[in-house]
């Protein structure tokens, strides 16, 4: 070894003595970011897929009618998996059989959970719609109004928001104002919507009523 190669090792030494061990630990965090990212993606699609078993589950029991399987199937997503949509999916048709059995409060409480855990602005909508239906239910007119009230920007589902909103007045014994909600309704409303031949029925049943234009 000359005295020109004697140098240059001596000057990689020296180097490697002051910052090997900060290259070390920046290439095991490294390492550990990679492999620790694929674990907790890993994780997740796990998560995902255990999500969906038990919905399907869920589905399944509420097909044959089988409440009680159904029931224990929602709560585990509600409960395992709360930030997935499936959670918010299991507590509407929680809602759905509180409903069916007339008890409006668990179905609201279910349906309060759902809108406020949604993870899409659709479903968010679903539920506040469901919710303000389940108040009328319990002639919570006030609540369900300012339910109403506080939505926000919701396009798709603006006819479906008048039409409520024509309840709740009506309701309230204001059929100027419910026909008033309700003729915005039908002009929002897609052709063949459903439930496009009730929400006629209640426009014309109060079209007489204020100063809607006809």
């Amino acid at each position: 070894m000359d005295a020109t190669e004697k140098e240059q090792l001596e000057v990689v030494q020296k180097w490697w003595k002051e910052n090997g061990s900060s290259l070390l630990i920046g290439l095991l965090l490294g390492l550990s970011i990679l492999f620790g990212g694929k674990a907790w993606l890993g994780y997740q699609e796990t998560q995902a897929q255990n999500a969906s078993n038990i919905y399907m589950q869920m589905l399944g029991a509420m097909s044959q009618d089988q409440t009680d399987k159904m029931r224990e199937s929602a709560n585990q997503l509600i409960s395992n998996y709360s930030g997935s949509t499936y959670a918010s999916f299991a507590a509407m048709a929680l809602a759905r059989v509180a409903v069916s059995e007339g008890a409006f409060e668990a179905a609201e409480t279910q349906l309060r959970w759902a809108m406020d855990n949604a993870d899409t602005p659709e479903l968010e909508n679903i539920a506040r719609l469901r919710l303000a239906r389940v108040l009328l239910q319990q002639e919570k007119y006030s609540d369900a109004g300012e339910l109403l009230a506080a939505r926000s920007d919701a396009e798709a589902f603006r006819f479906q928001y008048l039409e409520l909103e024509g309840d709740v007045a009506l309701s309230e014994g204001e059929a100027g104002k419910a026909a008033a909600a309700y003729q915005q309704a039908l002009e929002a409303a897609p052709p063949q919507s459903p439930g496009l031949s009730l929400l006629t029925t209640k426009y014309e049943s109060v079209a007489g009523a204020g100063n809607t234009v006809q």
